[in-house]
């Protein structure tokens, strides 16, 4: 029997499909109850329907997905139809089946449709593979003995299995993503149900000592024990499922953790990844895509599609200009890489074409094995429309993020020659819905009534984003100071990477006062927010923060600025409250300190990187920098490093 854990509005298609099967069900009963009416009452159909509605309450359910339900009430409707003919069969399979939908109802709930059905199809079967039995073997009695019976009921048997199952698969199909024969697959086991039966029955026929009080003491443990063995059997299937479906949670959490520490390493918005993988199982859902092993491909290929990233350096990833042709070359390798990645994971469906094609053009154009049309795997197809729309509209770094008019532009001007058109009209089509579903949803985010999630939370994934820039930064430092020919210009270098990744609005660099014996140190190259405050001070050895500094050779943390800068920093445009400094030192020899102003706390990672880049900044200039007379001057003009 067929149902569902829950109401639902059934499609078109399985609306006039469950019409047909209900009409043509119903004639069949009809036919059932008039040819019972022209034969002699019997008290055997009375034992016999009893039985029936007892077997029935004892159902089995064995598929939580599709809630198929077995009986053992078989046994009866087929000694029934053995020793009365295909009315009384289709009598009690009625029963057996109006008993289980009663039970479904009361326990879950299913809806109108899926009652008449379930009262209908059963009965269809019966009576149709019960004409099929009579026609082949005789009117009743049938012959106990002899090839004919074996044969006319195993026939009976299998007509009726076959029948009924694909009542189901048909029905179970209309209304999920599958295939009648991927469902019935899922149904064969029952035809064991079917055979002990028939099996049993046969033994009932062949005693023919009818159904009294000793014979049905026999018979109720012999069918107790293959209940029991049937629900032993179900729990142990629904254990193994659910197991599955545990395992197969984990893997995709797995799968998206990974994906998304990976798009946080290229510096993509948290939200891209989960957007894609949402827009586009809605938008194969809109082409038609049915097969389970397709849609799990597709589920995971979303989230895995940019993994070959991995082999391509940080530089041309965030790149924020165009890239030439050889660095476009090395971007391209990011296909092919992740998709062989994905080739030594044994996936049990198939995840890496997708990923190797998701860059494949419709007009062949694409990389990395420029095949076109058709032959480009459609999960390829999909993904890639639903890329090009969601990659511009996230922001990144160093870009601001495209409208949705832009990107539907985008997509609209490469329709047939980079991307099928099919896909991209379907796309737009639901595109309105797509968008107000994930308005909907971070509203409901905000509020607070989402569910919690062991998925990777922002600030987790921030700390990925921010060790990125952090090493960028610092490669570019490394390679910019030396291309500086001032103090000036060094700082200026200094600063401009140092405050993409810390809160500082000015910086300043304090050395000791040169040709005087005065100890003190000034201001020799300064740039930010109030650097006219900044570059006039001097500050004694010892004394305030950066004079502390210098002289006991440690970094000072979140210090009040106006120790430095006088309380004066404080109504500048942006206001200077804390004071972030470190000695350019080595284990000797200090030849100053660098001092980082702001109006926000710093934090200890923001303390790691300014010791950093002291470290490189004194590597730079201690070279140029000689005692006693530090050959570094402060003079109208910036001073040049030799």
């Amino acid at each position: 029997m067929a149902g569902s854990s829950k109401r639902q509005s059934l499609p078109i298609r399985a609306r006039l499909y469950v019409l047909l099967v209900v009409a043509v069900g119903l004639l069949a009963i009809a036919t059932a109850v008039r040819e019972l009416a022209g034969k002699p009452f019997s008290t055997q159909w009375l034992w016999l329907a009893s039985l029936t509605l007892l077997s029935g309450a004892l159902h089995v359910r064995m598929s939580d997905s599709v809630r198929i339900s077995i009986t053992i009430s078989e046994t009866f409707v087929f000694a029934g139809t053995l020793l009365y003919g295909p009315g009384l069969g289709t009598i009690l399979v009625l029963l057996d089946a109006a008993t289980v939908t009663t039970l479904v109802r009361v326990r879950r709930g299913i809806s109108w449709y899926q009652v008449a059905f379930n009262l209908t199809a059963p009965p269809l079967s019966v009576w149709l593979a019960a004409t099929a039995l009579f026609a082949l073997v005789g009117p009743v009695p049938i012959p106990r003995t002899g090839t004919t019976f074996i044969v006319g009921l195993g026939v009976f048997t299998l007509v009726y299995f076959l029948l009924n199952s694909w009542l189901i698969a048909i029905a179970v199909s209309l209304t999920q993503n599958s295939t009648p024969l991927r469902v019935w697959m899922g149904l064969i086991d029952l035809l064991g149900n079917y055979a002990s039966g028939a099996s049993i029955a046969a033994l009932i026929y062949y005693t023919q000592r009818g159904f009294d009080f000793p014979f049905i003491f026999i018979i109720l443990p012999l069918l107790g024990g293959v209940y029991l063995a049937y629900r032993s059997s179900a729990k142990r299937v629904e254990a193994e499922q659910q197991k599955n479906t545990e395992l197969n949670r984990v893997f995709l959490s797995t799968i998206e953790a990974l994906a998304m520490a990976i798009d946080a390493k290229d510096q993509v918005t948290h939200g891209h990844i989960r957007r894609v993988q949402r827009y586009t199982m809605a938008l194969a859902d809109s082409v038609g895509v049915k097969d389970d092993k397709q849609i799990k491909a597709l589920e995971a290929a979303a989230l895995l599609h940019d993994t070959g990233k991995l082999a391509v350096p940080e530089y041309i990833l965030n790149k924020p200009g165009p890239l030439t042709a050889s660095e476009f070359e090395r971007m391209k390798l990011h296909a092919a890489v992740g998709a062989d990645i994905l080739k030594s994971i044994d996936f049990p469906y198939p995840v890496e074409p997708i990923v190797r094609h998701h860059h494949e053009n419709w007009d062949g154009t694409g990389y990395p094995d420029g095949i076109k049309g058709q032959t480009i795997p459609l999960g390829a197809r999909i993904l890639s429309v639903v890329d090009c729309y969601d990659a511009p509209t996230s922001d990144r770094p160093f870009r601001p993020r495209m409208s949705r008019q832009q990107a539907e532009q985008v997509l609209i001007d490469r329709r047939g020659k980079m991307y099928d058109p099919w896909i991209v009209d379907e796309f737009l089509a639901i595109l309105d819905r797509l968008e107000s579903q994930e308005t909907a949803e971070q509203a409901i985010s905000i509020a607070g009534h989402s569910a919690p999630s062991p998925r990777l939370t922002p600030a987790q994934l921030d700390v990925i984003s921010a060790t990125t820039a952090e090493d960028r930064e610092f490669k570019e430092l490394s390679r910019d100071l030396p291309r500086a020919n001032t103090l000036s210009d060094t700082v200026e270098v200094l600063f401009r990477h140092i405050r993409r990744v810390t809160p500082a609005s000015s910086i300043a660099f304090y050395m000791p006062r040169p040709d005087t014996k005065e100890n003190d140190l000034i201001c020799v190259a300064c740039t930010g927010i109030g650097t006219s405050l900044i570059e006039s001070q001097r500050v004694p050895v010892g004394e305030r923060i950066s004079g502390w500094s210098f002289a006991h050779k440690q970094v000072v943390f979140n210090s009040d600025a106006a120790l430095d800068l006088g309380p004066i920093a404080k109504t500048l445009s942006t206001p200077l409250r804390w004071a972030l400094v470190a000695p350019v030192a080595d284990r000797q020899d200090v030849l100053g300190v660098i001092a980082l102003y702001g109006s926000e706390l710093f934090d200890k990672d923001h303390r790691r990187m300014l010791e950093t880049a002291a470290g490189l900044f004194y590597s730079f200039l201690a070279p140029f920098v000689t005692q006693p007379d530090r050959q570094t001057h402060r003079n109208n003009d910036s001073p040049k490093i030799h």
